[in-house]
């Protein structure tokens, strides 16, 4: 990477030839990608552009494309991304542009059901291969040359025709299969059901490669429309009682979706409509038939249709065309198979999902395997005709895996722990908890469980060399109260005025109590709390009781635990401040809550202790606004707590796409800078930028016996690949830091994007690794840094104080304005949220 320049402005970095780490137990593994072999290539790829108008509804591009396909192009076999890009390996015969007319069946129309669309197929640029060929060759000659994306998305349309000759449902860059009777149907709740299914993508690392996962994803259940409305709303059966609450989930559920709808014993009526709205009751709802007297939906039924309505209490729904005011009655309804929904699930159905998803490597290697099977690319005649064969077996990497570094705790020396786990000794430091108090907001935790939390919590902080003093008052609150959030808040500060050094509040399992405690707590009184779940609290048990211990030991200003001495990496050994940024986006469908910017940085010299600083922004905005200023209040409270300025900032940065690199290091970079010198005109710490990257699609799985870990036989913690798979010349890499409990574990990978501290490979590699191990919450390594894990903790706070508390877009500042975090609590308890 490039030295910062004279002008101190943030230049892209120059990459260079990468040299590989070369620490660690030398082994290989398995990885889910394919190599491709281009040999033959065809020399340039054609690329056109697509447009059909009108271009709405989506579902008919691709058989419009098809269908020009087939007249058009003389058995020649060009590839459509579903969007707007046609490829083609040879110039398609006819010429430059071509333009028809095609006609589609609409099932959704009852009369003039068909639809008449233009397509215009225009040649937009001839690509060059080629580039694809030089771009590998760059890794020998250290010539820097950029991506060529627009060839290989090209390879990567022309891999995916292969998929859709075998039928499965495409969704972005994933295909799903219908289940089909062998494996049990699961149902993740409120209507939805898992689809497996696999993910794939065409990739340029040390040589090209099929990146192919395993995918899950909820679909709509096709079934009654009666049976949906049921589970959406959690009712046992259509005759409970429903709130208006359970109308809009309801709404937000089949909106968009297609059904089937058919009166029983009259096959004419069959019709497939889509779903636009809900409306009143069957009962309710009146209208007037052909300009007759005004009736009911259920009278009209009856009168006309001879059908006697069974559930005329429950919502009716309109479908498609809005204007014509068409409401049908949800139990003639039935949902269609295949609809895919981009919505956010809920935190049962994201359990269920986790639970089924998470398959030992064995098995999820099986499925990889399978899904190859499935999609048959070296049969496909689109992949054939652009001259792309693909090696069907899973590719073998050369791996290191890490020693795990040793930690230390004050009773202990230096022990190098089992990779990934250790156990806990007395913390290296703690103070003594005097006025602590319990708050209960479950009725159904009794007063005697209360106090048999108390006295194990202070049995168990002896075990840790933590003095824990009587509780001092528990106070039960009755939650069916309408001031219930007045009478929290009241409470608090009655016990703040008392001196109180932190409040255990036991939350029910549902309802919003957890974000009212925080906001109260927080930004209203300014006091500590430990919230804990009544069901944790109905099983509590030592271990469970420890694991608090860590949390309300690291808010309290301790510290748990700290890497030995011999094994803190050069870096760490002058003041340096570790940064973690997250920026956390609201799901596609929550369209008026805006992104969350989160900065958590280091404060002390053993990298344990940190603070946070959080900023509402516009929503999808990745870059930080306000990163300047938050890293000026970051710097000052640094040196509050050190006397020291740092020499060097090492910024892990989450959630960063690859096409957004250069974007959020221009900017950001400069930021950092702009802080440091706004502090003091000379002061220029050297900034080490790296992305942190958790959502892709890479799997490891261990070749030899004594590379198994754990009861699933993952890859063992510190296994670390920076070759291959990685970027021909600049430093990524990826790395399993922690012991997987459950399923296959997923690697984290690293992207250095900026080093102005010519910090090594090895160097680099090994810190990142340790860091994982300092993590508060836990005495086993993390799947990421604690700077990162901290950033995404700070925003999932900051989200909290959103919940019932929307914030208008328009006012964001204002809003920010009136709930900060009371600025005692949080200079004195910085670590209050973890």
């Amino acid at each position: 990477m490039s030295k910062k320049s004279p002008s101190h402005q943030p230049l892209f970095p120059i990459p260079h030839r990468k040299g590989v780490g070369t620490l660690g137990r030398r082994t290989q593994v398995e990885v889910n990608q394919l190599p491709l072999n281009l040999s033959k290539l065809c020399p340039e790829i054609y690329h056109y552009d697509v447009a059909v108008d009108p271009d709405k509804p989506k579902r008919f591009l691709r058989p419009i494309v098809a269908e020009f396909i087939k007249r058009h192009c003389n058995g020649f076999n060009p590839a459509f991304d579903g969007k707007k890009n046609l490829y083609a390996a040879r110039q398609l015969p006819f010429g430059t542009s071509k333009s028809d007319q095609i006609t589609m069946t609409n099932e959704e129309r009852v009369s003039n059901n068909e639809l008449e669309f233009q397509i215009t197929v225009k040649l937009a640029q001839k690509i060059n291969t080629s580039t694809i060929t030089a771009f590998l060759n760059s890794r020998t000659t250290g010539q820097r040359l950029d991506v060529p994306q627009t060839a290989i998305q090209a390879i990567d349309v022309a891999l995916r025709a292969a998929p859709l000759v075998s039928g499965p449902v495409p969704v972005g860059r994933s295909y799903f299969i219908p289940p089909d009777g062998r494996e049990r149907i699961i149902e993740l709740g409120g209507g939805l059901e898992l689809w497996y299914g696999f993910y794939q993508s065409a990739i340029l690392n040390w040589k090209p490669f099929l990146n192919v996962d395993v995918a899950h994803k909820g679909f709509p259940i096709p079934t009654n429309l009666v049976e949906i409305f049921c589970q959406v709303c959690r009712l046992n059966n259509p005759r409970d009682n429903f709130r208006p609450d359970d109308v809009l989930k309801f709404r937000g559920f089949v909106t968009t979706l297609k059904c089937d709808y058919e009166i029983p014993n009259t096959p004419n009526s069959r019709r497939t409509y889509r779903i636009n709205n809900v409306g009143k009751s069957p009962a309710n709802l009146r209208f007037r038939p052909d300009n007759g007297p005004e009736i009911s939906v259920v009278d009209y039924f009856k009168r006309v249709k001879n059908y006697q309505i069974k559930h005329p209490d429950l919502p009716t729904v309109q479908v498609d065309p809005p204007a014509k005011n068409i409401f049908l009655p949800i139990e003639l309804c039935y949902l269609k198979p295949g609809q895919a929904l981009n919505r956010k699930l809920d935190e049962e159905q994201t359990a269920a999902m986790v639970k089924a998803a998470a398959k030992p490597p064995e098995d999820r290697k099986r499925r990889i395997l399978n899904a190859i099977r499935t999609a048959q690319y070296n049969r496909s005649p689109v992949v054939k005709e652009f001259g792309i064969e693909v090696n069907e077996n899973l590719d073998k990497v050369d791996a290191r895996i890490l020693d795990p570094p040793g930690v230390q705790y004050r009773n202990q020396s230096n022990p190098r722990p089992q990779p990934g786990q250790w156990r806990a000794g007395e913390f290296m430091l703690s103070h003594e908890l005097s006025k602590w108090f319990i708050m209960c907001l479950d009725f159904r935790t009794r007063r005697e469980k209360l106090n048999d939390f108390a006295r194990m919590l202070a049995s168990q902080g002896r075990n840790f060399g933590m003095t824990i003093q009587n509780v001092t008052e528990i106070k039960e609150m009755d939650t069916r109260s309408r001031q219930i959030k007045a009478d929290v808040t009241n409470v608090l500060h009655k016990w703040k005025a008392q001196g109180a050094e932190l409040v255990v509040v036991v939350i029910p399992g549902h309802g919003d109590f957890y974000s009212m405690v925080k906001r109260c707590a927080e930004l209203e009184v300014g006091v500590l709390t430990q919230c804990i779940k009544a069901n944790t609290m109905f099983k509590m048990n030592p271990a469970t009781c420890g694991n608090i211990l860590l949390k309300v030991n690291s808010k309290t200003n301790g510290k748990n635990h700290q890497l030995g001495d011999r094994y803190k990496p050069g870096v760490l050994s002058r003041p340096v401040m570790l940064i973690g940024i997250d920026v956390t986006h609201p799901s596609p469908d929550q369209t008026s809550i805006p992104s969350v910017a989160a900065v958590a940085a280091s404060h002390d010299a053993t990298a344990f202790q940190y603070n946070m600083i959080w900023r509402l922004q516009n929503p999808r905005e990745e870059i930080v606004v306000d990163l300047k200023n938050i890293i000026i209040e970051q710097l000052k409270f640094f040196f509050t707590k050190t006397r020291y300025k740092p020499e060097k900032i090492i910024v892990y940065r989450d959630g960063v796409s690859e096409g957004q690199f250069q974007q959020v290091l221009a900017a950001e970079l400069n930021a950092i800078r702009q802080a440091c010198t706004t502090l003091e005109k000379d002061y220029k710490p050297g900034i080490t930028f790296l992305v942190v990257q958790k959502r892709h699609h890479v799997r490891f799985f261990p070749m030899k016996s004594q590379d198994e870990d754990g009861k699933n036989r993952n890859v063992p913690p510190g296994t670390i690949v920076d070759t291959t798979i990685t970027h021909p010349r600049e430093l990524d890499f990826y790395l399993v830091s922690h012991s997987s409990l459950q399923g296959t574990s997923r690697p984290t990978k690293y992207h250095r994007l900026w080093d102005d501290n010519n910090i090594s490979e090895d160097e680099l590699e090994v810190l990142t690794y340790y860091l994982c191990y300092l993590f508060s919450r836990c005495t086993r390594s993390v799947s990421y840094p604690a700077p990162t894990y901290y950033a995404h903790l700070a925003a999932f706070r900051a989200r909290t104080y959103l919940e019932n508390n929307p914030a208008p877009l328009n006012n964001l500042e204002g809003f920010a304005s009136k709930n900060k975090i009371e600025p005692v609590f949080m200079k004195n308890t910085p670590m209050f949220f973890v």
